[in-house]
């Protein structure tokens, strides 16, 4: 199979990564900035201004299905141009805020409809028309942009915060990410390659008709898929673990004696780790079974939350941090891997919107869980035993699943 010195596919691997480091940046991660200064502003507690985020996945899980199957059939350009500018607005919005349930309308609502219209759905879409031998490759590098926009954004928000105050913040946010977004999305965007002549992975000849079960999957459908479940099991466990553990790690290393910073440089290994397999475990998926790449991850995973249950010092914890980070980086790629062989290029937007509110619950839950056994407990060891537990149910999960592994990415009849 030939292929052309330059593959346009890569552009799309680029626009992608821009798109996922923006939306995820400045709509998630860039939450924590604004933490402490929307409650003392707002004259709230922090649980209640937390919320916000929650609001905000219940938003993603709700509209997620009906944001796939508009993928699979609108205007991608026009889409992801309403996502943009749904940011935009709502940070603009944001800066004239005076109550605690303007922030959960514009940031929980506003800004989540612009994460859906911009996120996971649309980037993993374009990525599955584009590749089919290198998908992995592709989203493991694509979505390196969501763990490094944490590392850069953060930074530039607080910089902006502190300097200017928190309405030029949202304000900077809005016209920034509209300024980034809307000529990338108008120069760069194309559904896929047969749109300009070409072919997946830059081939000289297109792909087989692929087999399909449907293309328009709704979340009622997707409930009575085996399949599906055999997927939102066997990500949901890691996902809830990547919630709880990443997030309650700082927690656990003061409690057994370490200083902040000590616990901090902790996390600062599992999440540079994270930021390392996204890449790697893409590459993986390419070139060796994929149950067996989804399963390494999980058991990488499983072995840094039982390093976890013993470690005492840094060095320890950074041992288990070190093997969690490693496998939980690797999820994230590797679950539009599983959807795009599974389920096929035609069908992958309505398909991962579908699942979006089968593993919602999941990321939800995660964080919750391990503070409310915290406070019953006095520790967050019980916690690690329940991920235990969980991957266990992904492993088998995993292992139940059927690929139809042809490296053309087509989906088994279902």
């Amino acid at each position: 199979m030939s292929r052309t010195p330059f593959f346009y596919g890569w552009i799309i691997v680029a626009f992608t990564f821009v798109l996922q480091f923006v939306a995820m940046g400045l709509a998630y991660y860039a939450f924590g900035v604004y933490l402490k200064p929307m409650t003392e502003m707002l004259g709230a507690d922090r649980f209640d201004v937390a919320l916000t985020l929650s609001i905000q996945s219940i938003v993603v899980a709700v509209l997620s299905p009906a944001a796939g199957r508009a993928f699979a059939r609108f205007d991608v350009r026009w889409l992801l141009t309403l996502g943009a500018a749904s940011l935009m607005i709502g940070f603009l919005l944001l800066s004239q805020i005076t109550a605690l349930w303007q922030l959960y309308l514009l940031f929980g609502g506003l800004v989540g409809i612009g994460m859906v219209l911009l996120g996971t759905i649309p980037a993993n879409m374009l990525l599955a028309n584009w590749f089919a031998e290198r998908r992995g490759t592709a989203m493991g590098i694509s979505q390196f942009g969501i763990t490094i926009s944490a590392t850069v954004l953060v930074p530039v928000v607080t910089w902006v915060l502190l300097t200017y105050g928190w309405q030029v913040s949202f304000i900077v946010c809005g016209i920034g990410a509209a300024a980034v977004l809307l000529p990338a999305i108008w120069l760069c965007t194309v559904r896929g390659p047969e749109d300009i002549g070409l072919h997946p992975d830059g081939r000289d000849s297109p792909l087989p008709p692929e087999r399909h079960d449907g293309a328009d999957w709704t979340f009622t459908r997707a409930l009575g898929n085996r399949d599906f479940w055999c997927i939102a099991l066997t990500m949901g466990p890691c996902f809830m673990g990547i919630a709880s553990v990443v997030l309650a790690m700082p927690s656990h290393a003061t409690d057994l004696g370490l200083t902040p910073m000590e616990a901090s440089s902790v996390v600062a290994v599992t999440t540079f780790m994270g930021a390392l397999a996204k890449p790697t475990f893409g590459i993986l998926a390419d070139h060796f079974n994929q149950r067996f790449v989804v399963a390494s991850a999980i058991l990488l995973q499983a072995s840094g939350v039982a390093v976890l249950l013993f470690a005492t010092d840094q060095i320890s914890l950074s041992a288990g941090g070190f093997l969690f980070g490693l496998g939980y980086g690797g999820m994230a790629p590797l679950w539009s891997v599983l959807i795009a062989e599974r389920f096929g290029r035609v069908a992958f937007a309505s398909a991962m919107g579908a699942m979006m509110p089968m593993i919602m619950p999941f990321n939800l839950v995660g964080l919750p869980l391990a503070t409310l056994i915290f406070d019953n407990t006095g520790t967050y060891l019980p916690v690690f035993y329940v991920h235990l537990v969980g991957y266990l149910v992904a492993l088998t999960s995993v292992s139940l699943l059927r690929i139809d592994r042809q490296r053309q990415g087509s989906p088994v009849a279902g």
